[in-house]
């Protein structure tokens, strides 16, 4: 047997054992100084990266508005009589709103003038800037500057170049056109300029340059609506 002590300890036993040093104050203050440095950079790094996201997200929706309304001139202002009916309903599923609605209204007289005229006509889209996006709210507006160039059976081809605002808005995921309407007038291009190529500044304070003025408006206006597209399909362009 063991001897024991007067108190009841067994000899050999060192008073201690077990019991855990207390930690070194400035090892505690270096441990919170780092977990404070490292949730600081964690919130920096969040920040960046949630406003990274947001800025790729608008860039995103920049590029695929400017998509939709390009396309929906494109399918508004190119028809072919061989094949009416499907760009009538291409522009059809790709509108929403009072667009839609005015497209009910005139379809059916751009398809009988389409088919009388045996009319093709293209339109092609040569810039576009998006002048609106509220993503919180789910609209745009873009500028299409674009060329519409139809050829009639019978008549001279007619090319024309113009500018449309489009007002989208955001149908669940998709993008649709809710209104179509023109920027400036229209200007012709190539032999159907003719009409106004010859055109000539007055001089100032000449009255009868004024009246001479007025004359030349009349016949840019002429021409104008000689460069007109022959199957317009918007509520400015009709």
């Amino acid at each position: 047997m063991s001897a024991q002590n007067t108190d009841g300890r067994a000899d050999g036993r060192t008073e201690g054992v077990g019991e855990v040093r207390s930690v070194p104050t400035w090892l505690v203050v270096v441990s919170v100084l780092v977990l404070v440095a490292g949730l600081a950079t964690l919130a920096v790094s969040g920040v960046r990266y949630a406003e990274a996201r947001s800025a790729q997200n608008v860039a995103t929706e920049r590029d695929a508005v400017s998509e939709v309304a390009s396309q929906v001139i494109i399918n508004a202002f190119s028809f072919d009589h061989r094949n009416v009916d499907d760009s009538l309903q291409m522009l059809a599923e790709a509108s929403t709103g009072d667009f839609l609605v005015e497209q009910e209204q005139w379809s059916e007289d751009v398809r009988t003038r389409v088919i009388e005229q045996k009319a093709v006509t293209t339109a092609t889209v040569s810039h576009t800037a998006v002048e609106e996006l509220d993503l919180d709210e789910g609209t745009a507006a873009v500028l299409v500057v674009f060329t519409a160039h139809s050829e009639r059976e019978g008549q001279e081809d007619i090319t024309g170049r113009q500018a449309m605002r489009v007002d989208l808005t955001r149908v669940e995921d998709e993008w649709k056109a809710n209104a179509v309407n023109q920027v400036g007038v229209t200007v012709p291009v190539g032999s159907s300029s003719q009409s106004v190529q010859g055109l000539e500044v007055p001089d100032a304070g000449d009255e009868d340059a004024a009246g001479d003025d007025s004359a030349e408006e009349d016949s840019a206006d002429s021409g104008a609506q000689e460069g007109t597209t022959t199957a317009p399909t918007t509520s400015a362009g009709r």
